[in-house]
């Protein structure tokens, strides 16, 4: 689809259930359409080296995958798909025979006002919140496929060295001191890597990976009477398929990023309460590894989006502002994991 015809479908309200309201939330590799009682997300024909939605047969394919995937954390949220068909030249999203020329995922909307990360903004999260959540994660890793082989420590540094593709992005908006900081950061991630392929490797044959969530942070979960977690990675199993305590850091570290470390020593602490997934010293670092590597990889996400030529002001400033909070958290992390080797 275009974005001339979903502009079309909003200023028609060509949708199924009738609604009052509508309107369109954009990202990098979907259209996602808001009304009332429902949302419908409509994945944009984009190839990336990390997806491929170039085909409409691929599109479909992945929408069915999003819904099945999803039903896993969120089956009250994810409904189905729905056909998109086109008439002359109109477009509607509908479950009726006609000219398909793509597909929906249709999603029960849900109270936008209780969403995590928003919470957290407005300091509104209680630690009886955070023990549902917990509780609600570790069920999930309990019966979640156990991935036989893991990526190897070679494959996890290579993602993480890529910080040194915007290193001159940190030396001009910061100083020459961050743009060493970074240097520095990606020699102790070789070493730390090194040194503990052994028992990256053990775990990876152990039943600790599994076929996960894969983007499990703050704004991809409800925090309702019982919490709804939203948007796993469907494009890409080799992103979901990844260790628990690489999943579990991705949220510890975004609570931390709030400056909430309270709620989130209670998370892992309820979290390794009812999942044996630390066994031993070496472990424990494994944690802290991966908080830094999580927050090194939205550090280098934010700054590609900061330095993009039709990034806005307003967003540029968003951008920059996370990236000073992923850089102290990433500076206490490497601090962190210096003291306990």
């Amino acid at each position: 689809m275009t974005r001339d015809q979903i502009d079309h479908i909003i200023d028609t309200k060509a949708v199924p259930h009738p609604t009052d309201g509508i309107k369109l939330s954009e990202t990098h590799i979907s259209w996602v359409v808001l009304t009332d009682h429902y949302v419908y997300k409509i994945k944009k024909p984009v190839k990336f080296d990390f997806l491929d939605f170039s085909t409409l047969e691929k599109r479909k394919y992945y929408c069915e995958q999003e819904v099945k995937l999803n039903q896993r954390l969120a089956p009250s949220m994810y409904l189905g798909i729905l056909p998109i068909n086109r008439s002359g030249n109109a477009f509607k999203i509908e479950d009726n025979p006609g000219e398909v020329i793509d597909h929906a995922v249709l999603m029960k909307r849900m109270d936008g006002t209780k969403q995590l990360d928003l919470l957290l903004d407005n300091e509104n999260v209680k630690t009886d919140a955070i023990i549902k959540l917990a509780d609600k994660v570790s069920s999930f890793h309990q019966k979640a496929a156990i991935v036989p082989e893991g990526r190897d420590w070679k494959e996890i540094y290579r993602e993480f060295e890529d910080i040194k593709s915007v290193q001159d992005f940190f030396v001009r908006h910061f100083d020459e001191a961050a743009g060493q900081f970074i240097e520095e950061l990606d020699r102790q991630a070789y070493q730390f890597l090194k040194a503990n392929k052994e028992r990256i490797a053990e775990r990876n044959k152990s039943g600790f990976v599994i076929d996960g969530h894969g983007d499990l942070h703050t704004r991809n979960i409800f925090l309702l009477e019982e919490p709804v977690i939203f948007d796993c990675i469907e494009f890409n199993e080799d992103l979901r398929k990844l260790d628990k305590l690489n999943e579990i850091a991705f949220l510890c570290m975004d609570l931390e990023r709030y400056g909430r470390f309270d709620l989130s020593k209670v998370f892992i602490g309820r979290y390794l309460s009812k999942m044996d997934a630390i066994e031993n010293k070496t472990d424990e670092r494994l944690f802290l590894f991966y908080k830094l590597y999580r927050a090194n990889v939205r550090m280098k996400i934010h700054a590609i989006e900061a330095r993009a030529a039709d990034s806005t002001d307003e967003q540029r400033e968003k951008d920059m502002e996370l990236i000073r909070r992923y850089l102290e958290l990433c500076k206490r992390y490497s601090k962190e994991l210096k003291s306990t080797g």
